[in-house]
């Protein structure tokens, strides 16, 4: 599968009183700044190492790909640097932002472009992470239910069903404006139902971790309790 980068990277420009250009990366916390005056050959030279196409799922990283992009757009890195030189030198700024102080910016812009490619990286590691935790999930699942499987399904229908007959009853109790000792004796026996149904589940549950998940129609894993 080949995926072109035409987008890798969004540049947020603002523009300062100093004629300067300062761009951010805000997903990758990066500031670079430079004079307004080589933005031209800035940008074109970022555009080059952005102009990559990469292969995708056969082993190779994002990060070691967007290397091999410093190495592919190396003429015109040189051609850029040299060009801002010359303008700046030109212009009488020169001593503002020195040669070294130019490299250091194409500099940063590569390293950039690096650390975009293993942020991508990093996003899709996390993606298979969790695919792979969906699949384990998945198995356990759909793996034939051992014994134990049956009797917390038993425990769990049997508290739905007890909250389903006498949750009304106890629901219309607690609307009332004072309780008569009938009142309190039936709400203690229904929580005490609901709290043994509930513990029987939870203990079953730790000896019985494949009775966790339980699969729907919808085709979701839920951990159940």
């Amino acid at each position: 599968m080949i995926a072109t980068a035409s987008a890798a990277l969004t540049l947020i420009f603002a523009q300062a009183a100093s004629d300067r250009v300062r761009a951010e990366y805000p997903d990758q916390q990066w500031e670079l700044e430079y004079p307004a005056l080589i933005g031209g050959f800035v940008d074109d030279y970022y555009s080059c190492l952005k102009g990559g196409s990469y292969v995708i799922g056969d082993g190779s990283g994002f990060e070691d790909q967007y290397r091999g992009d410093i190495q592919r757009c190396r003429k015109q890195a040189s051609e850029m640097e040299a060009g801002a030189n010359e303008l700046l030198a030109r212009r009488g700024r020169d001593a503002d932002t020195p040669p070294t102080q130019v490299a250091n910016i194409f500099e940063t812009v590569r390293r950039i472009h690096v650390e975009r490619g293993a942020s991508l990286d990093r996003a899709t590691n996390s993606r298979i992470v969790a695919s792979n935790a969906y699949a384990e999930a998945r198995e356990v699942a759909d793996a034939a239910p051992p014994p134990c499987v049956a009797y917390v399904n038993e425990l769990r229908e049997a508290r739905q069903n007890h909250m389903e007959t006498q949750g009304e009853s106890v629901k219309a109790i607690y609307d009332k404006p004072e309780y008569t000792q009938d009142d309190q004796r039936l709400i203690a026996t229904y929580n005490a139902e609901l709290m043994r149904l509930t513990g029987a589940i939870t203990l079953e549950l730790r000896a019985c971790p494949q009775a966790n998940y339980r699969v729907y129609e919808e085709g979701a894993e839920t951990p159940e309790g």
